[in-house]
């Protein structure tokens, strides 16, 4: 069995800039006769900083994507963000 979840953390803030993660989790357990192995993973997937002047987006391994793409990969982060242009 192997169940996923994706979540958006944050907002942690410094100055004026908020910075959100959306990252995943895994959870993966097997079981025999024998017993039951479990085991979790947990890794960023996209990476949001908001100041007052702009939005950037990125995917956790640095490359800058559109709000658009943002929204599409991570529903959730289109709703914290407030709408379509997020």
């Amino acid at each position: 069995m192997e169940k996923k979840e994706l979540a958006v953390e944050g907002p942690i803030t410094v100055g004026c800039v908020k910075v959100y993660v959306a990252a995943e989790t895994r959870i993966t357990c097997d079981g025999n006769e024998d017993g039951l192995v479990c085991s979790g993973v947990r890794m960023p997937t996209h990476i949001v900083v908001v100041s007052d002047s702009e939005k950037r987006a990125f995917t956790a391994g640095g490359e800058e994507i559109t709000m658009e793409q943002l929204a599409e990969a991570v529903p959730a982060m289109k709703e914290l963000l407030g709408g379509k242009n997020a």
